[in-house]
């Protein structure tokens, strides 16, 4: 009976510092599965115009909803936005 008192002891020994190495839980998991979403949509979508910033949008947010993450908000702008007024000096 003492033996298995003690591989009680010993086994919760080595579950529980192996459930405290991730002190986030699922919140991680989620953001980590968000940056996973974003990077992936980057890397099929490398460039930087507003078709494939809309383009980036769908992807990212079609693996946010296939992974039951909430979508992102948008980053292209919308096709009524005014241009963006130009920062350099005119002379």
């Amino acid at each position: 009976m003492k033996r298995l008192a003690l591989c009680a002891v010993l086994a919760l020994c080595v579950v529980l510092p192996a459930r405290a190495a991730d002190p986030a839980g699922p919140a991680a998991k989620r953001w980590k599965q968000a940056d996973t979403c974003i990077a992936d949509a980057n890397k099929q979508v490398p460039d930087h115009n507003a078709a494939a910033l809309r383009k980036r949008d769908e992807l990212t947010n079609a693996c946010m909803t296939a992974h039951g993450l909430p979508p992102l908000t948008k980053v292209a702008p919308a096709d009524d936005a005014p241009p963006t007024p130009s920062t350099a000096p005119s002379n």
